[in-house]
């Protein structure tokens, strides 16, 4: 039996999305490129650079939020949830691989695609962040974009996975913003 076709434009999405892939993916690669990308891949890892960026400037705020790390551990456990265990499994999309000729940095991931957990962690706390400490922000919010490109240039991730991950991720921040308020100004 055959799967069942995709309608037509969401074929024209997925084959956009896979034209974009290849320009960012199959572009200019260079070991100094390449272990760049690894980098910021890393740190993005499970929100490991946010958590430090929330350390420092708890510390380096002068007068003391009790609730301050509230949103920030909100938004990466919801982030974190939603994406690994209701909405990877369900979407089921393959990451992109060799056979299609994707250029992989750094080892192939045995997990789904989409949304890229990277991409909303990280839009989800450079949301909340900037709340905090917005004369900061624009660092953020590019450390946010550049975590994310770097997973579709390492070939872990296709764009709309991407775009997916920044959409949800921008929500996520601020939902996880506007609860905390809401429970502890009270």
């Amino acid at each position: 039996q055959q799967a069942p076709h995709p309608h037509p434009s969401m074929e024209t999405l997925l084959v956009l999305d896979r034209q974009l892939f290849f320009l960012i993916n199959g572009s200019y690669h260079t070991s100094f490129l390449d272990w760049t990308m690894l980098l910021f891949s890393g740190v993005g890892t499970a929100g490991i650079i946010w958590f430090l960026l929330g350390v420092w400037l708890f510390f380096k705020e002068e007068t003391k939020d009790k609730w301050f790390f509230a949103p920030l551990i909100g938004a990466g456990a919801v982030s974190w949830f939603l994406v690994e265990m209701i909405l990877k499994p369900l979407v089921a999309r393959s990451r992109p691989g060799l056979e299609l000729g994707a250029i992989i940095v750094g080892g192939q991931s045995d997990t789904f695609s989409f949304p890229s957990g990277h991409a909303t962690i990280a839009f989800a706390m450079a949301v909340v962040l900037a709340n905090k400490e917005p004369k900061w922000k624009w660092i953020f919010y590019l450390l946010a974009v550049v975590i994310s490109l770097s997973r579709i240039y390492l070939g872990k991730h296709y764009p709309l996975d991407v775009l997916a991950g920044v959409l949800l991720g921008w929500g996520i921040g601020h939902l996880s913003l506007v609860i905390c308020y809401r429970i502890f100004k009270r």
